[in-house]
């Protein structure tokens, strides 16, 4: 017999072939092209929009040297640490016998009243069993643990607390399989209430490094007495048993900076890089400390002249122009100096006006060009300095007026 079978118009495999095609394009398009196409906005941009005809340009690298090595220190301060869990037994009773039989179950209740803050426990030791009742607890009545109980055995569980108040737990001995009569005794039952302040202290400070160049270390003094652990980016650097209340250094391992470096997602052909280091200390059971003069250093080896050469062009006017040179730190003081061409013009901005952030000068047109063209003035600038700078970025505005 034979099969019917049903035919596709031309018109729709033409149709899929070309929804296909546009498929595999969009696949093989860089991503914002795919994304223009498809009518997503997806652009960012990390440096705010310049208006048309102003100057800006990011830069990436240091002006000036060291020929010593420099060392520089971010303060973390002075602060208290200690370990969150304090235990007290609100609650302790020994020797308690709890049967029950095919009359019903029997339990032994506890009043007492809770705190939202804390976390609370019921521990028991089991002395002896007869049969194999079944042990449970509830709170206000409602179970939340059971076992089959075994001598000579240690049962902590935690307690549901949800707000604070009395409260009444039970611990309930219930007939399990056939038999008359079953029982347990229990040696001890306790409610330990465990509370505190913080575990850890952890602070996150940002470095600028010449691309993980140098020698990094942290120095804090310890005061008080039992365990501490310090880490840095989750890897435990030092660890001691006592406090000896005297100043402490420990060197940071390559393998902190090299993951910290390579966790900033920027260029790996800056040469100046912020990295994050989060430094936490966290003490031992029941132990308190107080850290003091805590601090990052970083010292800077000898580093040879950097002088870059920028090239600039902006709108044309014969006024003045604001010319802005952003600091992000200033390693050794030293005088900036900026040589233009093709006018061949000087400037300079003295060490004690050089400071972190926005550094302004007022510049004539004429150190920028004396002939436009195309309506610009187009030429470089030579940055450099007999300090150790690291800047961010270098604008150019004319002033109205």
């Amino acid at each position: 017999m034979a099969i019917e079978r049903e035919r596709i118009p031309a018109v729709v495999v033409l149709m899929l072939i070309l929804v296909g095609s546009v498929v595999i394009y969009l696949l093989l398009v860089p991503p914002p092209v795919a994304y223009r196409l498809l009518g997503i906005n997806n652009s960012t941009s990390h440096v705010s929009s310049i208006p048309y005809g102003e100057y800006y340009t990011n830069i990436n690298t240091y002006v000036g040297s060291n020929s010593n090595p420099v060392n520089t220190t971010y303060t973390i301060g002075t602060f208290g640490v200690d370990y969150p869990l304090l235990n007290s037994t609100v609650f302790n009773k020994t020797s308690v016998s709890i049967g029950s039989s095919i009359l019903g179950s029997s339990s032994y209740d506890i009043n007492f009243n809770a705190s939202q803050q804390s976390v609370y426990f019921i521990k028991i030791r089991v002395q002896s069993v007869s049969g194999t009742p079944e042990l449970s607890f509830s709170l206000n009545g409602h179970k939340f643990f059971s076992t089959l109980p075994a001598n000579n055995e240690t049962i902590q569980e935690k307690i549901p607390i949800s707000g604070s108040g009395k409260n009444i737990l039970s611990v309930t001995d219930s007939l399990n399989g056939f038999a008359l009569t079953q029982s347990f005794t229990l040696s001890s039952i306790e409610i330990i209430k465990e509370s505190g302040k913080n575990n850890l202290y952890s602070v996150p400070i940002n470095v600028l490094t010449f691309s993980g160049v140098g020698d990094y270390s942290l120095s804090y003094i310890p005061i008080g007495y039992g365990g501490l652990n310090v880490s840095i980016n989750n890897q435990v650097i030092s660890s001691i048993n006592y406090g000896n209340d005297s100043q402490t250094t420990v060197n940071i391992p390559s393998i902190v900076v090299s993951k910290a470096i390579s966790s900033s997602n920027l260029s790996s052909s800056s040469v100046i890089l912020p990295i994050l280091f989060n430094v936490a200390f966290q003490p031992a059971e029941n132990v308190s400390y107080e850290i003091a003069d805590a601090s990052l250093n970083y010292k800077i080896p000898y580093i040879a002249e950097n002088s870059p050469t920028l090239y600039y062009s902006v709108n044309a006017t014969t006024g003045n122009y604001l010319l802005t040179f952003y600091v992000n730190s200033v390693i050794t003081k030293g005088n900036v100096y900026f040589y233009f061409t093709p006018s061949g013009e000087n400037l300079t901005m003295p060490a004690n006006t050089v400071s972190s952030g926005e550094n302004v000068l007022l510049i004539p047109s004429s150190y920028l060009g004396s002939s436009p063209s195309n309506g610009n003035y187009s030429g470089t600038v030579k940055i450099s300095s007999n300090g150790l700078i690291i800047p961010r970025y270098l604008s150019l505005k004319a002033v109205a007026g």
